[in-house]
């Protein structure tokens, strides 16, 4: 047992610790998106995970809605099969924002998303994806 508790303790200090991963979405107008994702949450249906921590909405740098993006993200699949994501933000009870993510332009070889922005004052605004942030 004296050997036991020194092996564990050097275990526990051996863990690597997990970084969570920064999406920056940029969209014309001055709309931007950052998602700071830190992990995956079940989604309630079979074995599908939704990712897991916090998405914020800006316009011209300001904040105008902040979630968890478990509470907020939708994935269906389109009839090509390619999946649709979406990430539904409602502000107030006289406005909302909705920002779609079709997987379909990726291909098997990766490349982008097509990312759209719609909502009560952005109507299919385009946006790119700047991934990789931390």
């Amino acid at each position: 047992m004296k050997r036991l508790i020194p092996i564990l303790t050097f275990a526990a200090s051996m863990t690597i610790p997990v970084t969570a991963m920064a999406d920056n979405i940029v969209c014309h107008d001055g709309w931007s998106i950052e998602r700071h994702v830190t992990g995956s949450a079940s989604s309630g249906f079979m074995s599908y995970m939704k990712d897991a921590g916090v998405i914020k909405l800006l316009h011209h740098g300001k904040l105008i809605s902040q979630k968890r993006i478990q509470d907020i993200q939708q994935s269906v699949y389109q009839t090509s099969g390619a999946p649709l994501v979406n990430y539904e933000f409602d502000v107030d009870e006289n406005s909302f924002y909705i920002l779609a993510l079709d997987m379909s332009t990726q291909g098997a070889s990766g490349g982008e998303p097509d990312i759209k922005l719609w909502g009560t004052d952005a109507m299919g605004i385009d946006c790119i994806l700047q991934g990789g942030a931390e």
